[in-house]
């Protein structure tokens, strides 16, 4: 077990075990060079990404590196609660939004790989090779994958709203992880699925969504607190501040921004 594993394990609850399929990969990660270490080289300052340095920042590069964090789960609650927070252990960001890929430890004390998105939540899956197999497809934003029954191809293609890669420039096709890709072919017999639905992937839910039978969603459901009388103030402050700007599905970037521009003048104007 390398740097890279050892500092995620360090940021772990004690319950957790690293498949040796995940060490086995963050290794190989780390013996191509692709270890990034931030400021004072705290444990949560280690990233290992999936591309090599030159393919890292490519706006058309799977969104997607491995990681840990010492931040916990309930930490922006009112109160926090330790025993919800040590049963969730981030391992990596998968969209831009702030698309996570933890470890769950579920009510029957099973490891579960799960999604903690900005909008849905869900169970990717209690399989190792399976994690590595979506995380490696090539998804411009797995942690943002609206449906899981999409190629990569057609979740790019629809994400920048054009019909084939010939509507795209050369600098503007999409750039799979092949090495990684390769890796998990040449190292476990790994192929490439079509669709993460192939692999047994299902679309993850919305948050509050009660329908759900995923054990994940159905958790975070129960755990959730009460909303404050403060929280629901906010919130009804903000969905009035939303209507009043009066948004459109056809406005551009440039009116939204006059749009939010007079509401704060407007603001300025009353005080």
């Amino acid at each position: 077990m390398k740097t890279f594993a050892q500092n995620l394990m360090k940021l772990a609850p004690d319950w957790v075990t690293l498949p040796l399929e995940l060490i086995e990969t963050f290794d190989w990660l780390e013996d191509q060079g692709w270890l990034n270490i931030r400021g004072t080289a705290l444990p949560e300052e280690h990233t290992l990404m999936i591309y090599p340095p030159e393919q890292q920042n490519q706006p058309f590069a799977s969104h997607m590196a491995f990681g840990g964090t010492s931040l916990p789960y309930t930490g922006h609650w009112s109160t926090p609660d330790p025993a919800i927070d040590n049963r969730i252990t981030e391992i990596g960001e998968t969209a831009g939004d702030g698309g996570r890929v933890a470890i769950w430890l579920d009510n029957e004390g099973k490891q579960q790989f799960v999604h903690i998105g900005h909008d849905t939540i869900g169970t990717i899956t209690d399989d190792p090779r399976v994690l590595l197999q979506f995380l490696a497809m090539g998804y411009l934003e797995a942690g943002g994958l609206e449906q899981t029954n999409v190629t990569p191809i057609e979740a790019f293609l629809e994400y920048h709203g054009v019909e084939t890669l010939s509507d795209l420039g050369p600098d503007e096709q999409p750039v799979p992880p092949i090495a990684f890709q390769g890796f998990l072919k040449q190292r476990f017999d790994l192929d490439m699925p079509r669709t993460a639905r192939d692999i047994g992937i299902n679309d993850f839910a919305t948050y509050h969504a009660d329908h759900s039978t995923d054990p994940f969603v159905q958790w975070i459901i129960e755990i959730q607190p009460e909303p404050t009388e403060a929280e629901l103030a906010y919130e009804l402050e903000l969905m009035r501040t939303v209507e009043s700007l009066n948004l459109q599905d056809d406005d551009d970037t440039d009116t939204i921004m006059q749009k939010i521009g007079s509401l704060f003048k407007s603001k300025d104007n009353d005080k």
